[in-house]
């Protein structure tokens, strides 16, 4: 799961800095999976998907809008059926960020209409302020819902700062995926700052 940036370091959705992210990985880190970020954090409208002609393995896909700390995130659905159109287009597979529960009956109801290919990528993300909480009968909802309403699907779940351990653990043992990494918690543990994003998933397995 990948974002970019420009030199002075503002986030950025420029397709030629994702270009740049893609063919270094292939060089470096070959047969890797690569995940785009089409989040709203580094541009606006269509903007956000404008790297999507690369062809990347998978892309991220909000499908709803949601509280973030000091702002919101917004996914109106007019943008979210155009991503969602361009990922179809490209065969890219999308992995669902789910900050809300109706975020699974709307994906659901896109797989039952065309809008999204067989099988996405759901992840539970829990824990960001304002938004779902780190919440174990939550999480347990929400395996469940996801069995019911799209039961071929894989699901992953990450947590938010302190959280992130947390709901790894929970995910492990509920025989999911899990998600971790820096840009969710810099922290290896209460008082020790992560020194790499291969800490923090030495740590989850």
């Amino acid at each position: 799961h990948c974002h970019v940036r420009l030199p002075d370091g503002t986030p950025s959705s420029d397709p030629g800095r994702f270009a740049l992210l893609m063919e270094g990985i292939k060089t470096h880190c070959p047969g890797m999976i690569v995940q785009l970020s089409t989040g709203g954090r580094s541009g606006a409208g269509q903007e956000r998907g404008g790297m999507l002609p690369l062809r990347p393995d998978m892309a991220s896909l909000t499908v709803g809008s949601n509280n973030f700390p000091t702002r919101v995130y917004e996914n109106p659905p007019d943008l979210v059926d155009w991503l969602s159109s361009e990922m179809l287009a490209y065969n890219i597979k999308p992995e669902i960020e789910a900050f809300d529960l109706s975020h699974l009956y709307q994906t659901a109801k896109m797989l039952a209409d065309g809008r999204l290919a067989a099988k996405p990528y759901v992840q539970f993300v829990m824990g960001v302020k304002n938004a779902m909480p780190a919440d174990k009968d939550v999480f347990d909802y929400y395996i469940k819902t996801v069995g019911r309403l799209m039961p071929d699907v894989e699901w992953c779940a990450a947590g938010i700062g302190a959280q992130q351990i947390v709901v790894n653990e929970w995910s492990i043992a509920a025989g999911g995926h899990v998600r971790t990494g820096l840009e969710d918690n810099i922290k290896i543990d209460r008082s020790t700052l992560a020194p790499s994003n291969a800490a923090l998933v030495a740590r989850a397995v």
